[in-house]
């Protein structure tokens, strides 16, 4: 058997990061508009930590990225595969 492609094995690692609710929900969040950490924990009821530790695995798999305002940070979808795939899975027209 051969070795997956290297565009393969990173879409793999996409999907991993994406393999949560919060994370999916996050993305979906991003996608309709960028938002800092608090607009995201007041959609999702959950701490800010866990909010954070979602953001950070995220911006680790390149999904998303973060953009600096003075003490704030904003995020936004960096990735079009994780956009197009959350279309895709929700029905929604590209």
């Amino acid at each position: 058997m051969n070795e997956p492609t290297p565009r393969i094995t990173q879409l793999s690692e996409k999907l991993k990061a994406l393999a949560h609710p919060y994370r999916l929900s996050i993305v979906e969040q991003l996608c309709q508009h960028s938002s800092n950490v608090t607009g995201i924990v007041e959609v999702l009821g959950i701490p800010q930590p866990s909010v954070s530790a979602h953001l950070a695995k995220l911006r680790t798999a390149g999904i998303i990225r973060g953009e600096r305002h003075g003490q704030e940070i904003n995020y936004s979808i960096a990735d079009e595969d994780a956009r197009l795939l959350l279309r895709t899975l929700s029905g929604t027209p590209a």
